[in-house]
Order: structure tokens, then sequence, then C-alpha cells
């Protein structure tokens, strides 16, 4: 019944903002689909469809006697109707055929008699201009033997035509048809393209993440902008988004101590020390939320270190501005071995955000592929003893087995994950792998939130404002791919350990 009620659609799912985002990124589709409607209503008109030219003709029934009109209004308007169906008549066609000198009439014949009027109007229709007028003119000289005898008091009088056809008499309609096909070739594709984004199954609301997600909800991190000012925007500068940096929102602050105290909650119950933030794939942020999460803990909490665990795409560094010194990087020492005083020799601390930091370096591919959780137990081990908080950034775990494999040597885990990026069954995926591990998943974290509400609220007017951006903004390194590699499994959450049998408690530099 629960999962029944996870698969069910609802409108709470999708936002507004995301739905537009995904219509615009495929735009270039929108303006290929309104071309192809544009070129083939043109191919079918040119081809399947034969253009027809139309000569009109106006006549006037009037007494044979007297050039006036007939008195009796009624009675002119019934006579014009008769001669209406004389003049479309086979025998009146048969015998203009024989006119023109063709063994069948070319044309068709189309009469109208306006209501309680004595006017006549015929039109004739053809495949080309000179059918049309001709084939008006031969109806016009033989309709006389036919309406003599029948109307031996009334007349036909021409009062105008047969006019000669400059376009054809369906040019307008064509014309409205062909300035029609591009929008209606547009809205096609939207509407598809944004039934392909409800399709998608990403994670694009808080609510949606309840229902769409196998886990729980720790926070919400909604988009802060990276160029914060107009130097910034002018030089296209993307810097990191910190919570140390004055001009960073107060939402965005308060969201990461609000996760923050998530994790002192674990440390106080169950004595984590060690937490492990990871991602589905690359690009949802999760090296920003590490790095702040380690800066929240770090103004409270003195004994604070952050471990840069992707070691194929290492990012730390970057992100505070810092250089690496080789051989004093969290790679070096898995590689090459450790002591417990090399290990606190490498660590940095910085007097201002009272945080420690373990930066690492790039590691070749050989040497990752052979680390296992053991790899990891005795480096952790040595870092428990000198720091309450250890929090590990590592590779996301849709690439590599890193971050799964440093999952089963911590103590808890927390995965980011980016709005509408990451399909649902992807993410569920994740989680069951961090709930295979000996760690305790903690949750996830809706990060780079955009929501169209917060958009057309003002500021204050209860929008969900806290801002976050994702990433770092450097444009360096490799990227990680772009398949996820999950399979289409679920389980269901793992539950939390039992319950601790006393609080940690922090030493003197903590208090």
């Amino acid at each position: 019944m629960e999962m029944e009620e996870k698969k069910r659609v609802s409108w709470a799912n999708f936002d507004l903002y995301c739905i537009i985002r995904y219509v615009i990124k495929y735009f270039w589709m929108v303006i290929l689909s309104a071309l192809i409607f544009v070129m083939g209503i043109y191919l079918i008109q040119r081809v399947a469809l034969t253009p027809k030219y139309t000569s009109v003709v106006t006549f006037s029934v009037t007494s044979r006697s007297k050039s006036t009109q007939i008195g009796n209004l009624a009675a002119s308007s019934t006579v014009a109707e008769q001669f209406g169906e004389l003049l479309s008549s086979d025998m009146v066609q048969r015998a203009a055929a024989q006119r023109m000198g063709v063994s069948s009439f070319p044309a068709s014949v189309n009469v109208r008699a306006p209501e309680n009027t004595n006017i006549l109007n015929m039109e004739v229709t053809a495949d080309t201009p000179e059918a049309a007028y001709k084939s008006a003119l031969a109806i016009m000289e033989c309709h006389s033997e036919y309406s003599k005898p029948v109307f031996s008091a009334v007349v036909l009088d021409n009062i105008n035509g047969p006019t000669i056809a400059a376009e054809s008499s369906s040019g307008s309609t064509r014309n409205l048809l062909l300035q029609l096909s591009a929008p209606l070739g547009a809205a096609a594709m939207i509407v598809l393209l944004v039934m392909t984004a409800m399709q998608a199954d990403t994670v694009q609301t808080s609510v949606g993440a309840k229902q769409q997600i196998d886990g729980k909800l720790l926070a919400t991190i909604y988009h802060e902008k990276k160029r914060r000012t107009l130097r910034d925007k002018l030089h296209r500068k993307k810097t990191s988004l910190l919570i140390s940096d004055p001009l960073c929102s107060f939402y965005y602050s308060e969201t990461i101590h609000q996760l923050r105290v998530m994790l002192e909650r674990a440390h106080e119950k169950n004595h984590r020390q060690v937490f492990v933030i990871t991602s589905c794939s690359e690009n949802e942020g999760k090296s920003t939320v590490a790095a702040n999460l380690a800066l929240s803990l770090a103004q409270k909490h003195r004994r604070v270190l952050l471990v840069d665990g992707d070691m194929r795409k290492p990012a730390q560094a970057l992100i505070f501005e810092q250089q690496i010194e080789r051989g004093k990087d969290f790679g070096h020492f898995l590689t090459e071995g450790f002591t417990e005083q090399s290990l606190l020799a490498a660590v940095e601390h910085s007097e201002t955000s009272h945080l420690h930091t373990l930066f690492s370096a790039s590691v070749r591919r050989r040497k990752m592929e052979s680390f296992s959780a053991d790899s990891f137990r005795p480096i952790f081990a040595a870092l428990r003893k000198s720091f309450s908080y250890i929090i590990i950034d590592t590779p996301p775990l849709g690439f590599f087995a890193d971050a799964d494999v440093m999952a089963e040597a911590a103590d808890a885990t927390v995965l980011v994950v980016r709005q509408d990026l990451v399909p649902a069954i992807a993410v569920n995926d994740a989680i069951d792998t961090l709930n295979e591990s000996h760690s305790e998943f903690l949750g996830f974290v809706l990060n780079n939130v955009h929501s169209f509400r917060a958009i057309v609220l003002p500021s204050g007017s209860s929008r969900y404002g806290y801002g976050y951006g994702y990433g770092y903004g450097y444009g360096y390194g490799y990227g990680y791919g772009h398949n996820y590699g999950y399979g289409y499994g679920r389980s269901k959450s793992k539950q939390s350990s039992g319950k601790s049998k006393k609080k940690s408690e922090e030493d003197s530099s903590d208090e």
C-alpha cells in the first residue's frame, strides 16, 4: 500500500520553474518543430492540393417587357432561385462544353441567390484562371436557349463579370494554414516537452522528495546566486558559496545550521564521529554542502575536521582557495602509509573559522581501485582520537565505489540530491547502497532548489528563502561521465541504530 502511494503521481511533485527550464533548455526543438510543420504544410499544399481559380458573374432578374425590375420582390427572389438551378444544371453545362469544343465541362458551377433580392451570383471554379473565365463565358452565351421557353416574362441581365481570377480561390485559406503551421508545430513540441519533463521522475519539490525518495529529508537548500556583486557579474566571476562569506544570505546559513543539528544529534545519541557526504551524480553540490557543514560545526565545536576524500576530482582546496602540498595530502597517506604525528602535522587549521582541513590531490585510478574499507579504517581511527566531528567529501556513488567503500569505514552517511537532475529511482538505488553499508544512513539533502513560487512572491512573504547554489564554479579537471550506473530495484530505508548508552563528551577545547 505504501509503494502504491509513492508511485501515485501528484501535482505537488512538480515545480513550474523546472518544467519551464526544461522547455527552455530544449527550445531548439521547438524552433525545429515549427520549421518542420511549415515545410510539411507547404509541401502538402504544393503536391497534394491543386489550386482552384474562380470566375464570378453577377446577374439581375428583370422584366422582359420593361427594363424595370419585377415589382414583387418575393416573386423576383423565387425566379432568381429557379434561374440558379438552371445555370448549374447538367444540360446547360453540356451545352457550354460543346460551345468550348471540349468533351466535358472543365469547371464546377455554384449559384447563390441572396434572400429577398433579384440578384444572382454565379461562381465558376476551374484549375486555371483561363478555364474558369471561358467556362463562365460559355454559360452566359448558351443559357438563354433554355431559359427563354421557361421564363418568357423575365430575363437575366449581366451586371458584372465574368471576372478573371488573379489568385487561387483557396489562396487565403492556404496562406492562413501556412501561417498557423509554425505556432501549431511549436505548441505541439512544447506540449511534448512538458510531458517528457513530467515523466522524467526527477525530484523537483520538497513534497515530491518525501513521496519519491525512500529516506528522510534532512533539509531543503534553496538556490543562491553565485555572482553576488555587480563586479562579479561584469567579470563573470564564480565564487565559492560558503557561510563564512558575509554576502551569503541569512536563509542559506540557517539551513546549513539546521543540517548541522541533525549531525549533532547523531553524534550525541549514537556517538557518530565520521560522516560521509556523497551524491548520486556530479554537480549536485556535495562538496559545497560538506564544506559549509564543516564550517557550521566549527563555529560551535573546535575539534572539527574536513577531509577531501574525492581523490579523483578533489575540490575542497579550490573551494577554500588553498594550495596542496605534495606528501601532506589525504591520498598520499592512504597510498604511502602514515604515522599519527605526520597525519596531524598535515592538517591545516584556520584561526578565523576554527576549521581543520585535510585536503587531497589526485590519485591514480589503479591505486584507487585497490582501496577497500580496511584501507580507510586505520586513518579514520587515528583521526577519531583528535577530532569529534570528521566530515568526508567523497566522489559520487553513481560512478565509483569510493563512497561505498568509505561508508563502510565511516559512522554515518548523508546523500546530497540536486533538484531536477537525477531520476528518483537512481536516488533510491543509491540509498539502498548506503543502507547496505555498516554506517547509518541519516537521510538526504534536497539541494539547489529553484521554486517558481519563491520567484513570483516578493521577498519575505511566506517565501522559501533558503538560498543556496551548487558546486564551486571552477572549470578544472575532468568530468565523471554521464551514466548513473544504477539498477532499478528498491528497498526500504535502513532503520537507525539502537539507542545510545551515554552522550559523548567534548574536551575542554569544545566548550
